[in-house]
């Protein structure tokens, strides 16, 4: 329950002006009766739940609401931002081309006030769900996952749900409800960003460089070389190249840190989008990848640390990345990271 001011800031209030009254009781009381009805207040508020509604502005609710969550949870967060912007924005699988796709893959719980403290949504229309929380709402997860299973159950033949180590009421729940552990599948590291933009690599050979989408706007080149190393196809469409640019409405992205190493002929041989909340001073780097003729040569990790150095330009703390595989995994421990987080699928058994 926080509108434009908080709960906490109401009581204090409260308690400075019993100072001022004539009364035998003492301030602590009047403070103590003013927070106890307020949570009275809050264990009562009515929730309710529904659909994805774009013309509710749901998309702002969800990418505030993950702002405020890293406010509060700060590195064990569960999305940041920017994925948030790539499920809007990247319609890089085929149901997201329908339109009523996110009312039917993403249902919010708000109170009666308007908040927004919970929702759940699948990534790509697939088994995998995820389920997010504000601080202080940790009880909700328990009713979104009931919610979950009752109506998403039947479109798959199982689901699964990810979850890091940090989430303990959410690992409890899940195993109440009957979910297994599959394992580890990812690791997020936090990575400091002055002290890795004091590191360099070199690029591998003469003629590279490393170019930013505001100087190099060259989409046709830069999706060829993620249709390479995510698709395994060197096969690039109209449609591919409409769909980079329209993820690029995400409020996330920034040209400037778009960046990739590209060889004395232009072909984009290496890159990382770096994406940042100014406002909370965090980034993510993602979509960090390498042309299959071009691997292990170092140019990965060139063009992250790169993307490091203009991060601490703009005196960025701190920044995230997530992998999956095991390589990728390799070149970024190799970065240096600070913190690590550990990524478990859970499986309805």
């Amino acid at each position: 329950m926080q509108k434009d001011f908080s709960l906490e800031i109401i009581a204090e209030i409260i308690k400075l002006y019993a100072y001022q009254q004539p009364s035998d009781l003492t301030p602590n009381y009047y403070y103590f009766v003013f927070t106890r009805t307020l949570s009275e207040i809050g264990a009562n508020m009515r929730l309710y739940n529904r659909p994805f509604d774009a013309s509710q502005n749901d998309f702002i609710k969800m990418y505030h609401f993950l702002q405020q969550d890293y406010v509060q949870k700060q590195d064990r967060f569960v999305w940041l931002f920017s994925r948030l912007g790539d499920w809007h924005f990247g319609l890089y699988n085929e149901k997201k081309y329908i339109p009523t796709f996110f009312s039917e893959y993403a249902q919010l719980w708000i109170d009666n006030l308007g908040e927004l403290l919970g929702f759940v949504l699948s990534e790509d229309g697939e088994n995998i769900f995820f389920i997010f929380t504000l601080q202080g709402y940790e009880h909700l997860y328990t009713e979104i996952l009931e919610w979950t299973l009752q109506n998403w159950q039947a479109r798959y033949p199982t689901l699964k749900t990810e979850v890091h180590e940090y989430q303990d009421s959410a690992l409890a729940a899940l195993t109440r409800h009957g979910f297994r552990s599959l394992g580890q599948v990812a690791v997020t590291r936090q990575y400091d960003v002055a002290a890795c933009a004091d590191v360099s690599m070199a690029l591998a050979a003469p003629g590279y460089s490393i170019v930013d989408k505001c100087i190099k706007p060259d989409y046709p080149a830069k999706v060829a070389l993620h249709k390479n190393a995510f698709s395994n196809t060197d096969e690039v469409t109209w449609l591919d190249i409409a769909r980079t640019s329209y993820s690029h409405q995400s409020p996330a992205y920034d040209a400037y840190l778009d960046l990739s190493v590209v060889d004395g002929q232009g072909k984009h041989l290496a890159g990382c989008v770096g994406f940042v909340d100014p406002q909370y001073q965090v980034a993510e780097i993602e979509k960090i990848c390498t042309h299959s003729d071009y691997r292990r040569q170092g140019l990965a990790g060139a063009v992250v640390c790169e993307c490091f150095r203009r991060l601490a330009e703009r005196a960025i703390p701190y920044a995230y990345i997530t992998g999956y595989s095991n390589e990728a995994n390799r070149l970024y421990e190799k970065l240096g990271p600070r913190k690590h987080k550990r990524w478990y699928h859970y499986e309805l058994g």
